[in-house]
């Protein structure tokens, strides 16, 4: 299967009008998915529904939201490429050797192609900005994540996993920059535990400041990257290429001219 708009690879699985599973709860899994088409927005905001869940007591590791230059390769780094240029957000559910520190942590890393994940610490040595999310593991409430991004100002991470619409801010971090061409995707890994990682719905948004008041406001889009994420699509299966028509994200995706 094949879509216009955005390639999987891995052990990623479609199912369609209900999530997209990175991983399955077995060992050893990497999966993601990358968009084809780059985000060029300068200001945005990304919300996520997500689900990790599985069976027994144990389980990990992970799951992680790209912004980066490099796209739709596996690696060691939540199911990706380490050494990435642009910014990986780490949703970590197994704690190897970080004393002090809560688990699941969901964390944030500014990659420029040339420094690692620090993986043994849980990536002690790379955090811009983090926090402790107890309970977003298998909670009866819908997990979402948002992220709001605003060019030299800041990055904003918000969960919602306690409460509908209760919103807890994660972190803020002080001006970062992103690289001018960057590609939105999601990726998984599990080892020796597991769970599964789904993607349940993606919504994007342009986001200015009114240069009169200094306040926030946004707009949605739908080109460029958006296009091919629809509501309650199928998929269409072709004999030779295909296509995959998206599908069940409840997106209303933007790709920034």
């Amino acid at each position: 299967m094949q879509s216009r708009f955005f390639d999987f690879g891995g052990d990623t699985i479609i199912r369609a009008d209900q999530y997209v599973r990175l991983t399955s709860d077995r060992q050893s899994q990497e999966g993601w998915l990358f968009s084809r088409l780059p985000l060029t927005a300068t200001n945005w905001e990304i919300e996520v529904e997500f689900k990790i869940h599985g069976q027994g007591n144990l389980h990990g590791d992970g799951m992680a939201i790209w912004l980066t230059k490099q796209r739709a390769q596996t690696g060691p780094v939540f199911g990706s490429v380490d050494r990435f240029e642009g910014l990986g957000i780490f949703i970590d559910t197994y704690k190897n050797q970080r004393p002090g520190v809560v688990f699941p942590y969901v964390m944030a890393m500014l990659g420029n192609s040339s420094v690692t994940y620090d993986k043994e610490h849980d990536g002690k040595e790379n955090e811009i900005g983090g926090c402790s999310a107890r309970g977003i593991r298998a909670s009866s409430t819908p997990t979402r994540i948002r992220l709001t991004y605003f060019a030299e100002k800041s990055l904003t991470v918000a969960l919602q996993y306690k409460a509908e619409n209760e919103w807890t801010e994660c972190f803020e971090t002080g001006p970062l920059t992103l690289p001018s061409v960057a590609y939105l995707g999601f990726s998984a890994e599990t080892g020796e535990l597991s769970d599964n990682h789904d993607i349940i719905s993606v919504e994007t948004k342009n986001k200015y400041i009114n240069k009169y008041t200094e306040q926030a406001g946004s707009t949605t889009s739908d080109t460029d990257a958006g296009r091919g994420l629809g509501r309650g699509k199928q998929f269409n299966r072709q004999k030779e290429s295909g296509s995959w028509r998206w599908f069940f994200f409840k997106v209303i995706m933007f790709g920034i001219v």
